[in-house]
């Protein structure tokens, strides 16, 4: 991934925030009962595809709500056009845009745009993160009782039941200083490089929500895996992140407790 493509893709998400900020938030659907489709979201969208097609033609497009069914194959760039749609529909600031590039199965570039703040938070593989032109990295020395734990969205239908992830979280209350839900992947990924947080439980497993997110956690320094502790691929529910071994190992520790056997292998 040059510089060249990579300064595209930044213009390319920036463009598409500033158009997002002109428009009136207008609710199309609820996609199930707990997520909303807007209009804002198509029309990001098909900006988003339409740059992407100029200036990448031979890109493999995967997107969240156009493209969803499409793979990775080759050369490809996979969109979430408004990461936390929720939040966004209801005027809060907590909502983004995502953009993951890959070479078959590997994520080499990431871009998460914030459009109310202005900033773009990138990575390349092995290259770093970088928020508007500052290098960020990871505290790697604070423990769990000094910091925050961000959780997802609880997800039902997933092979994680729901009252085990709630069980989770009330094994986890003595280890972190506080849990929070702050409803937008892009966001918790964020708040994980920026200090903000010690640790992200996410049970989204689609990878418009988790790839950008976790190129920029691993390249800023964190340690990542499956609650279960296999190894992490996508589409598999139930990844951990962390600022060092430590507090992920608190998590998988508690996690056991709860737990039946493995569920990914």
């Amino acid at each position: 991934m040059n510089n060249t493509m990579m300064q595209t893709l930044q213009q390319i998400i920036a463009s598409a925030g500033k158009l997002l900020l002109t428009q009136t938030v207008t609710v199309s659907t609820h996609k199930t009962a707990n997520d909303l489709l807007t209009e804002n979201d198509l029309i990001t969208e098909r900006y988003l595809v339409e740059q992407i097609r100029t200036h990448f033609p031979q890109a493999n497009i995967i997107s969240e709500e156009t493209y969803a069914q499409a793979h990775l194959q080759g050369f490809s760039i996979v969109i979430d056009p408004i990461d936390g749609t929720c939040n966004y529909a209801v005027g809060s600031d907590r909502f983004g845009i995502q953009i993951a590039v890959f070479e078959d199965d590997q994520c080499i570039a990431a871009l998460l745009h914030f459009p109310t703040s202005g900033e773009t938070i990138s990575a390349t593989l092995g290259g770093g993160v970088w928020c508007n032109g500052q290098q960020l990295t990871m505290d790697s020395t604070t423990g769990s009782r000094d910091g925050m734990l961000l959780l997802s969205d609880y997800y039902p239908n997933i092979s994680i039941p729901m009252d085990r992830q709630f069980s989770l979280v009330q094994q986890l209350q003595g280890d972190f200083l506080k849990t929070r839900h702050l409803g937008a992947a892009c966001v918790d990924f964020a708040s994980l490089v920026k200090g903000q947080a010690l640790a992200y439980i996410c049970y989204y497993h689609y990878i418009w929500d988790i790839a950008p997110g976790l190129l920029i956690a691993r390249e800023a320094g964190c340690c990542y895996g499956c609650l279960d502790g296999s190894t992490y691929r996508y589409g598999i529910p139930g990844l951990v992140v962390a600022n060092n071994q430590e507090n992920l190992n608190t998590i998988l520790d508690r996690y056991a407790t709860i737990a039946g056997p493995l569920e990914h292998q």
